[in-house]
């Protein structure tokens, strides 16, 4: 076989759904969703970025928390 071909790898785990990771409980508490932790990190984010002088919020807090979500989603999803 040639070398410069690649093996294929066939894909055996789907990425999970948004929605469906974020209703996703904690390994260590079972009422606490991963959702609870995430908006929790987000609000103390947007809190401490309005609290900075030399910070500015362009966004409102519903289109930050949108963002963010998205951003961890695809961040820590992608190799899951």
């Amino acid at each position: 076989m040639d070398q410069n071909i690649i093996d294929l790898i066939p894909i055996t785990k789907l990425k999970k759904s948004k929605n469906d990771w974020l209703n996703t409980p904690v390994k260590y508490d079972d009422e606490l969703k991963i959702k609870d932790l995430i908006n929790e990190m987000c609000y103390k984010s947007y809190s401490w970025i309005k609290s900075k002088d030399d910070l500015e919020s362009v966004t409102d807090y519903d289109s930050f928390k949108n963002d963010f979500i998205n951003l961890i989603y695809d961040k820590y999803l992608k190799w899951m």
